[in-house]
C-alpha cells in the first residue's frame, strides 16, 4: 500500500516563477497531503515568494540550480526525491485535485515496478492533445511524427506517455537512466526517448484517463521560442537524434522529408519565414553529428 509520504511530485520551471507560485497554489487544493513537492527553478533571478512558499498540505522543496534544459531539471528533481513514487507535471498547469490520489490508486491495483503511467492532459479550446481518436497515449511513426490521445476516457499501452503528466518509480525511473540532457532547446521528443528508454529494459508505458492535468500553454517562458522558426532547429535536431539513437538510420532520409514539410506548411501559411528551412537544416545536420547517450 502507497503512502502519500511515498509521493515525490517534480515541477522544472524556467522564467515562469509567477506561473509556478500559481501551480503550487493549485496543488494545495490535493485530497490527500503530506506528499512531497520539488520545484527546480533554471530561471537566472531569484523569487522570494517561489523560495519561501509556505503550506500545510504538502512537504515543499526548493532547488535553484544553474544549468538550463528540461530534461536536467528533471533529473535534478529526481536526485533530489525522497519518495520511490514520482510524479511529474509541468509549471503551467492546473492539476486535479485527485491527481496525486489516483496515481496511488493505480499504482496500488497492479504490478508497478516496471510500469510507466501517462495521464490525461487536455487545453480548453482546443484538440492539441487528442490528434488521433483511435490511439491511446502516445506513439511515433516511422517518419518522425509523433501522435497522441491524451484526452480520452480508454486506458491502454502505448509508446510514450506525456512528459507534462506521468509517473512511475524512482527505481524504474533510475534503471532506465532519467531523461536524456541530449534533446536540447523546446526537448521535442524526449518525453518518446524516455518511453522508448523504459520500455528497452523490459518495462511498459500505459494511459490512465484518471489523474488528470490543464495544460495553460503560457505563450512565454519554458522551452518557448522567441523566434518560432528557430524551434525548427530543435524539432530537427532532436527527431535525427532519437532515430540514430534507437537504430532507425535507414528512415532518415523520409524524416528529412517530413521535417521539411513542416516547414514547407507553416511558411505557407505564413507561420515561419524562409528562415525556418535554414534552422530545419542546420538541426538535421547536428542531430547527425551529436554524440549518442545510449
Amino acid at each position: 500500500m502507497i503512502l502519500p509520504n511515498q509521493v515525490s511530485l517534480i515541477i522544472p520551471t524556467y522564467n515562469r516563477q509567477k506561473i509556478s507560485l500559481q501551480t503550487l497554489q493549485y496543488l494545495k487544493q490535493q485530497s490527500i497531503s503530506g506528499f512531497e513537492v520539488i520545484l527546480v527553478d533554471q530561471t537566472a533571478s531569484n523569487d522570494n515568494d517561489l523560495q519561501n512558499f509556505k503550506n500545510d498540505v504538502f512537504k515543499y522543496k526548493y532547488l535553484k540550480i544553474t544549468e538550463t534544459g528540461l530534461p536536467n531539471a528533471r533529473n535534478v528533481g529526481v536526485e533530489n526525491a525522497k519518495g520511490n513514487i514520482l510524479v511529474f507535471i509541468d509549471d503551467d498547469s492546473i492539476p486535479d485535485s485527485k491527481l496525486i490520489q489516483s496515481y496511488m490508486n493505480i499504482f496500488n491495483d497492479f504490478e508497478k515496478d516496471k510500469c510507466c503511467i501517462g495521464g490525461r492532459v487536455f487545453e480548453k479550446n482546443t484538440t492539441i492533445f487528442r490528434e488521433k481518436n483511435s490511439i491511446i497515449g502516445g506513439w511515433i511513426t516511422w517518419y518522425g511524427k509523433t501522435l497522441k490521445n491524451f484526452d480520452t476516457d480508454k486506458s491502454g499501452e502505448c509508446e510514450w506517455a506525456p512528459g507534462g503528466n506521468f509517473c512511475l518509480t524512482k527505481n524504474l525511473f533510475i534503471e532506465a537512466g532519467g531523461f536524456d540532457p541530449n534533446f536540447i532547446g523546446t526537448a521535442v521528443m524526449e518525453d518518446g526517448d524516455f518511453g522508448y528508454a523504459v520500455r528497452k529494459i523490459g518495462g511498459k508505458v500505459y494511459y490512465y484517463p484518471e489523474p488528470i492535468i490543464e495544460h495553460l500553454r503560457i505563450p512565454t517562458g519554458g522551452v518557448r521560442q522567441k523566434n518560432p522558426a528557430e524551434g525548427m532547429f530543435y524539432r530537427a535536431h532532436n527527431t535525427v537524434y532519437f532515430f540514430r539513437k534507437y537504430g532507425r538510420r535507414r528512415f532518415l532520409c523520409f524524416v528529412f522529408v517530413y521535417l521539411n514539410g513542416i516547414a514547407m506548411k507553416e511558411w505557407i501559411k505564413q507561420k515561419h519565414g524562409l528562415s525556418s528551412f535554414i534552422w530545419t537544416w542546420i538541426g538535421f545536420y547536428k542531430g547527425l553529428v551529436t554524440k549518442l547517450n545510449k
